[in-house]
């Protein structure tokens, strides 16, 4: 079995265990709802607008067979299926994706006499904003999201289009895709989410240069991590930055710990629903080790301040007031941004999370993100395009050599071939190598689980980090979340 097939059978059972957490679907009405009400608000406008509706509207009759993906007849030309001659795409702000998938956009765009508008949102609020959207009258046509029990929750909303019989149409879409990858944007077998990103593994980020002039070398074991901390304590540099403001970089050192000390399985757990799953010795011994950390020092002193998105903690981690974060492999791409000769100057390293003495899990697992994914809403009114448009975008060249050239491992076949000579092919290639050689890599709890109870667990970890919460209240509430 090669590397493919083992991440690729890792990663369609994590898919499956988040699936299973999420909740029945509410009323199968709601789409449709939806749609009209879409369809209301966008052409009560003018009568000419009027007229091309009700051209439109015979179309859509005649052509009810319609797979997506598929060129629409000649016989049944006529405006775009949503009238407005415009795609909107939502996307998470980032510098080295954007610029590339505006090109994307406005090549597709020359080509196929449609605009394609490209909204970029800031990660702190954009989970509840997408869910807030995907429920108005009217939600983007295209995407950006983390999969997982989120996607698996719109899917049974009705919320997103089944890409399978397009995919089967442009076969060649599918197969410019790892399957490991392109496997995590399915819910029972059927696709509906295609990939942004390779697998993004969350490591132990840290500072060569403070290393050095401290001669101090990066942890192997929890036991020598604990040792790290008291020593940079004693020279006045935070031991470890963190975004404390944002319960989702808290919540990376539980999943470790919990990880290391009792294995995949309690969380296993936790995502099949089972009664008192937050209660399990290994996660309560984790809670009290993070707890720990706080209590020793390990964050410095506002760390419950600083947000991630505004460079906060990976700031300090770049100018040396903070000698280690533990955080995705998006780290990378982001510290080029916010400081380039940082990274180029080689004083940006990565090693795995630390093995904890005597625990039960393997400390080549991996916690992290199997990758991100771009889908269309089923309350879009021109399907068709939309689903064009998000072919056309992440099978274009321009991003994906923009993610290699911001040091994102692509989720396309062959990623150490496409890196080979690559300014950052050290980070993609090791990057790669970590995801693809874990014996168990699980999805990021908040995204494993529905969208409600991953909210209320980052909400409970700020609580259990700012000291407001014992291990044994972070658990009971918990436990309470649905």
């Amino acid at each position: 079995m090669n590397e493919h097939d083992r991440l690729t059978r890792r990663l369609a059972a994590m898919l499956s265990e988040a699936q299973d957490a999420v909740p029945p679907a509410t009323d199968v009405m709601t789409p449709f709802r939806r749609r009209y009400a879409q369809a209301r608000r966008r052409r009560v406008r003018t009568l000419a607008v009027a007229c091309a509706v009700m051209v439109v509207a015979a179309t859509v009759l005649v052509g009810a067979a319609w797979a997506p993906g598929s060129r629409r007849p000649a016989d049944l030309a006529g405006p775009p299926a949503g009238g407005d001659d415009k795609i909107q795409v939502w996307t998470l702000r980032s510098q080295s994706r954007l610029p590339a998938l505006h090109a994307c956009a406005a090549e597709f765009s020359r080509g196929a006499d449609i605009e394609v508008d490209i909204a970029s949102h800031p990660n702190q609020r954009y989970q509840q904003q997408l869910r807030e959207a995907l429920t108005s009258t009217d939600p983007p046509d295209i995407f950006f999201h983390w999969g997982g029990g989120g996607m698996a929750e719109m899917v049974r909303e009705k919320q997103v289009l089944d890409l399978t019989r397009a995919l089967r149409a442009r076969p060649e879409v599918a197969s410019a895709f790892a399957p490991e990858v392109l496997a995590g944007g399915r819910v029972d077998g059927r696709q509906y989410g295609l990939p942004a990103s390779g697998v993004e593994p969350v490591m132990l980020f840290y500072n060569r240069r403070v290393f050095a002039q401290a001669d101090l070398r990066p942890p192997e074991t929890y036991t020598d991590l604990l040792a790290l901390v008291d020593a940079f304590k004693a020279r006045g540099i935070d031991p470890l930055a963190l975004a404390g403001a944002d319960g989702w970089s808290e919540l990376m050192y539980l999943m470790y710990l919990v990880d290391r000390i009792g294995g995949p399985r309690p969380f296993a757990d936790i995502a099949a629903g089972r009664p008192g799953a937050w209660s399990h010795p290994a996660v309560l011994q984790a809670a009290r080790m993070a707890r720990e950390l706080v209590e020793r020092g390990a964050f410095g002193r506002d760390f419950t301040t600083l947000r991630y998105d505004d460079g906060g903690s990976s700031g300090r981690l770049a100018s040396g007031q903070a000698a280690m974060q533990l955080m995705g492999s998006w780290e990378y791409a982001l510290q080029l941004t916010l400081d380039p000769d940082f990274v180029r100057d080689g004083d940006l390293g990565w090693v795995p999370f630390p093995a904890v003495p005597g625990g039960a899990g393997d400390p080549a697992n991996v916690v992290g993100v199997p990758g991100s994914y771009y889908s269309v809403s089923s309350a879009s009114l021109d399907a068709e395009q939309a689903v064009d448009v998000l072919f056309s975008l992440l099978t274009c060249d321009r991003y994906v050599d923009a993610l290699l050239r911001g040091g994102e491992v692509p989720a396309v076949t062959d990623v150490p071939a496409r890196a080979a000579g690559t300014p950052h092919e050290e980070f993609i290639r090791s990057t790669h190598r970590l995801a693809a050689a874990a014996p168990s890599l699980t999805l990021a709890w908040d995204q494993a689980l529905s969208p409600t109870a991953g909210a209320a667990l980052n909400a409970n970890l700020r609580r259990l980090f700012a000291l407001e919460f014992t291990a044994e209240q972070f658990a009971a509430a918990m436990n309470e979340a649905r």
